[in-house]
């Protein structure tokens, strides 16, 4: 303890308890083997060992230190481009690509890699037709294509090795490591999708690549290009030089070694002895839009705004039509030699004719595609391997929904709640309050002012919008409404869509018209309902764009209007890049795997790997620094994993049961109360504490509590159900059905029960992994189980309270039993609920379903549940516009202390709060087939463009093209025609956004844009210093969901 509180303030008690379990009281640990240990020294061989190749520990894919060149323009200014003045950029720190693969693919992790791609079905039964399956990369289309493209390509003379792919996924993103001051990093990562991505998202796998940390562009630019041509470089001749760089550092990225993988392979000896000749191909690109607009090489937010296509921004509300289908499918982006023409033609203006790089020359000829006159480094290395770089740049689930259209909309929601006014904005705090949490900390306790929007993370915005319906429910008078909540379903069922980790043709089908009905419900909520309201700037917007204004006066020299500084009259908008991208996850999924694959926020995590090796270093030229500490960490992996490899033939342990080992009046434990649960072996459905330590005494506690409703009839009861699970072929209810005799017959064996904290119920997900929900009556309480209704439209789940978690030791000795040894019963005590048969819920009314308590005295309110039978834990959020009631139950142990003897009317069942929920209520779960039967009735709920029937794959040609004659007759306009160049205004702000000079030069306009819709978090595009920390905390960013969380032993078990 002495060694953790000396020195550092970085050691946690996670960090000692390692120290002390898994070093000094390891089985190889010895102490003789510190004598004469030196840090300095020790650190020296780390440095050391990956370049001497005589070491076990060689490594070729080292870190190297270059500088990269760029060309500089000067409007007025003729000079041929070669022999234009350079900058050089210093301090690219990087590693080769061809080295990183050789090496990803030498390592024992490999061993998992898959090298043939495959295509997944799945077969419900017999009577059904199977549909392909779509989770990794490796099942993907794009797999599948460039496979069988190598195959059939010719050999390489003398070679007949196996062939595989190499799935490179890219990932970057600009983070700050420190919270104070402007150190910031620019890593590049690089994925392998060979990897699964159950394997490859876990940050302690090391399946994160370490790249390149790009360099920002130095202040010195200014004093160079002062020096060079006399005159100050302009915001577009800096923004021009940021992408001249990008492009640069790529360009020599991708080097000849790679190009020669890319075109004849590189042979590896794998871990299994094989050798293999392994192909390099580039499959994604993640990155948030300020970066994927120098990667693509466009500009900031200009008229034709995406990097896939060519919609312009007057046609982006038409999301989901048909229209907006054939512009994406017609209208792609593709990198051919025109674009390459042009893109020389204003290259050679630009250099030789000194034109500048706004001028109408320049924009006459690539304004119209929204382009930038910059070479792109991914078209001049693989356009001649027919690679499409546009292509490659991934829709971004986090930054473009979760930070950008949700955000956006619930923004606007809370605006028109101020101006709707009557406290609802302060009636929606208070009910975000009393959600209750769900999960490990899948729905976390919300903050007392979610109407203020202040930092919150991504994780967060996803939690409110889980939860936004009973929220929102109410708050505003009809038909707006039914409008708002409408839009809200659609957008919970969206976001539940794009995060599925596992995705069949049907599921992908549904997704596709869930687009469609979003843009619908998009469209109803602007014209319907936005239009109707009078809405102004919220109090923190109203705020920034004040700091804005500022900002550009001090750059300006310009003396602000203060009075003109104050609540700005806000419309919704839907011309933006954002809203647009929703309509391309159908095609990115089937192309490249679910959205998880290529997700940024793999990326985040990964940030908090080098802000841990910043903290690490003398914050003096920490790039090299970080970029030693991450070398250090991978050699000790590395030789960690060749240890365990040694070690594998060691058998595993299995979990064992513990051994079996004052009657107070409420049934459940309190939070203090210790009651120790070993891990859970994952094929058991359900575990409760074997221990006797909480022994109730039946006689005496009944007779206690002998004026609670509650306990009506508890022992008759509860023999009922006893007996129902001890007989062979009687009915497990809480009935009638057995005789005072069978009751008399059933001996609880010391008159006792005996109470238990906590249940874990082990269940198969959707995506066929073992996840867990723990229930406690303290906190989480709420079950699922299977209905038994025969009724029409019947709900297939019934839903109960847990009072308390018991079991009893029986003894049954009646004839209908051989054996009369004593038993244990583990059973649940539990208050049931109803569903309410008034109102219209399911997917087709687009309602959450809606249930209540019995009323007391109803012979249903109270029974007794097996354990077995519990689904999984369910989330249910009270209906706060119906109130609260007293008439439901008097005051009762059978309620929690903190309700105040009351109960609400009506509960929600939150079918969004998490993606196993979500496909228990939409059906057609692969994971999902214990229930699959009794959960059919669920295909019948369906909107009315689900009901459609289309074609499964294999009834139709791979990869089929849609008709050509297949063209919407509503709009007979070309992109050229609907892009009208952007104002001289419109530039000017574009390019000094681009240029850095964050909000010295943004206009209102824009800069409202950009903070409804989070378009900001890149230093080296924004240079803004206030950084993302109000939409983005990537310390917080990704929380456990559907339960999960690293200490669970079951989540990464895979069937």
């Amino acid at each position: 303890m002495g060694w953790f509180y000396n020195g550092s303030t970085q050691k946690s008690l996670d960090d000692l308890n390692h120290l002390v379990h898994d070093v000094i009281l390891a089985e190889d640990f010895d102490c003789k083997d510190l004598h004469n240990f030196s840090a300095h020294r020790e650190t020296r061989r780390l440095d050391e060992a990956p370049q001497d190749p005589s070491s076990s520990f060689f490594a070729s894919d080292g870190w190297h230190t270059t500088s990269i060149p760029i060309r500089l323009p000067c409007e007025k200014v003729k000079q041929l481009e070669a022999t234009a003045p350079e900058f050089w950029v210093e301090g690219l720190h990087y590693r080769k690509i061809t080295d990183i693969v050789r090496s990803a693919f030498e390592e024992p992790a490999a061993q998992t890699f898959h090298t043939v791609p495959y295509k997944l079905f799945w077969q419900p039964d017999k009577t059904r037709t199977p549909e392909r399956v779509i989770t990794e990369v490796y099942t993907s289309d794009a797999m599948l294509r460039e496979h069988e493209r190598v195959r059939n390509s010719p050999n390489v003379p003398g070679c007949n090795l196996e062939t595989v792919i190499a799935a490179i996924m890219l990932w970057s993103d600009s983070t700050h490591l420190a919270s104070f001051g402007n150190a910031a990093l620019w890593p590049i990562y690089l994925f392998l999708g060979n990897q699964s991505k159950y394997v490859r998202a876990k940050p302690t796998s090391f399946a994160a690549h370490h790249l390149a940390y790009i360099p920002k562009l130095s202040d010195t630019i200014q004093d160079f290009y002062m020096k060079t041509f006399g005159t100050s470089a302009t915001a577009p001749v800096l923004t021009h030089c940021k992408c001249e760089l990008m492009q640069a550092i790529w360009s020599f990225l991708l080097d000849t070694d790679f190009l020669h993988a890319y075109e004849y392979g590189m042979v590896i000896k794998f871990p299994d002895g094989i050798f293999r000749r392994v192909f390099c191909r580039l499959f994604t690109y993640a990155a948030d839009y300020p970066e994927k607009i120098l990667l693509a090489c466009m500009k900031f937010l200009g008229n034709c705004p995406c990097p896939r296509c060519l919609v312009t921004k007057g046609k982006i509300y038409k999301l989901g039509s048909r229209m907006d289908q054939w512009v994406r499918s017609k209208k792609m982006r593709i990198d051919d030699e025109a674009r390459r023409w042009s893109i020389e033609n204003v290259r050679k203006a630009i250099f030789e004719f000194g034109r500048s790089i706004v001028s109408k020359a320049v924009e006459g000829v690539i304004g119209a595609k929204s382009l930038v006159p910059t070479r792109n480094a991914f078209s001049e290395k693989l356009a001649r391997f027919c690679f499409n770089f546009y292509s490659m740049l991934v829709p971004d689930f986090m930054h473009e929904f979760e930070l950008g259209v949700w955000k956006a909309t619930l923004t606007h929601l809370i605006r028109i709640l101020y101006a709707a006014g009557d406290n609802t904005v302060q009636e929606l705090n208070e009910r975000f309050r009393l959600i209750p949490t769900f999960g490990k900390d899948t729905i976390r306790q919300f903050s007392n002012n979610v109407s203020g929007l202040t930092k919150l993370a991504a994780r967060d915005f996803e939690d409110i919008l889980q939860c936004a319906i009973p929220a929102f429910d109410g708050l505003l008078s009809e038909p707006y409404n039914t409008i708002v909540l409408d839009l809200l379903f659609e957008l919970a069922t969206w976001h539940a869509f794009g995060k599925l980790r596992m995705h069949t043709e049907t599921t992908l089908f549904h997704f596709g018209n869930c687009t469609t009905c979003l843009g619908e419900a998009f469209r109803k909520f602007s014209w319907d309902c936005c239009s109707k309201f009078t809405t102004y700037d919220l109090p923190r917007e109203t705020a920034a764009r004040a700091r804005r204004r500022g900002a550009r006066s001090t750059k300006t020299g310009t003396v602000g209007n203060a009075t003109g500084i104050g609540s700005k009259c806000r419309v919704f908008n839907m011309s933006t890049y954002k809203l647009h991208a929703l309509g391309d996850y159908v095609k990115s999924i089937w192309e490249f795997g679910t959205t998880d694959n290529y997700s940024t926020q793999v990326g985040e995590l990964e940030h908090r790997q080098v802000k841990r090796f910043y903290a690490r270093t003398n914050k003096i030229g920490f790039t090299h620094a970080i970029a030693k500490h991450q070398q250090h960490e991978r050699l000790l992996h590395r030789i960690h994993e060749q240890n365990r490899m040694v070690a594998q033939g060691a058998a595993r342990n299995v979990v064992q049961e513990s051994a079996k080992d004052t009657v107070p009046e409420n049934p459940l434990l309190h939070f203090v109360d210790q009651e120790p649960l070993p891990n859970c072996p994952p094929e058991l459905h359900y575990q409760i504490s074997q221990g006797k330590k909480y022994r109730w005494d039946l006689s005496a506690w009944l007779s206690w509590n002998k004026n609670d409703l509650a306990l009506t009839d508890f022992l008759p009861k509860l023999k009922n159900h006893i007996l129902g699970r001890l007989i062979p072929g009687s009915i497990a209810e809480d009935g009638d059905e057995f005789t005072m005799a069978q009751r008399n017959a059933l001996l609880l064996i010391n008159n006792c029960i005996y109470r238990h904290k906590v249940l874990r119920i082990n269940y198969t997900t959707y995506d066929l992994r073992w996840a867990q929900d723990s229930l406690n009556p303290r906190t989480h309480s709420d079950i699922m189980v299977l209905s038994h209704e025969d009724l029409e439209n019947a709900h297939p789940y019934w839903y109960a309270r847990i009072i308390g978690i018991f079991h009893a030791d029986v003894q049954y000795r009646g004839p209908e039993l051989c054996k009369h040894a004593p038993k244990r019963i583990d059973f649940l005590w539990v208050r049931w609920f109803a569903c309410n048969r008034n109102l219209k819920t399911g997917w087709a009314v687009r309602r959450l379903p809606c249930i209540g308590f019995y009323p007391q005295g109803e012979p249903e309110a109270f029974g007794f549940v097996n354990p077995e039978q519990v689904v999984r834990a369910a989330h249910l959020i009270p209906a706060f516009c119906f109130g609260c009631t007293t008439a439901l139950l008097p005051p009762s142990i059978a309620r929690r202390k903190c309700n105040n003897d009351e109960d609400w009317d009506w509960y929600y069942v939150n079918m969004f709060v998490d993606r196993d929920m979500f496909m228990r209520y939409r059906g057609g779960g692969v994971g999902h087939k214990s229930t699959s039967e009794a959960t059919r009735c669920l295909f019948d709920d369906r909107e009315k463009l689900d009901r459609q029937t289309f074609t499964f794959e294999h009834d139709r040609e791979l990869f089929e093209e849609e008709n050509e004659d297949d063209i919407p007759m509503d709009d007979s306009s070309n992109t050229e025609e609907d892009s009208s160049e952007e104002s001289d205004e419109d530039v000017s702000e574009i390019e000094a956004v681009s240029a850095g000079d964050s909000d010295q030069l943004i206009g209102d306009d824009l800069g409202d844009e950009m903070e409804e819709y989070g378009y900001s978090g890149l230093d080296q595009v924004l240079d803004d210093d206030e950084g993302d920390a109000e939409t983005f905390d990537d310390e917080d960013a990704l929380g456990p969901e559907d339960g999960e969380g690293p200490d669970d032993e079951v989540e990464d078990a895979t069937l």
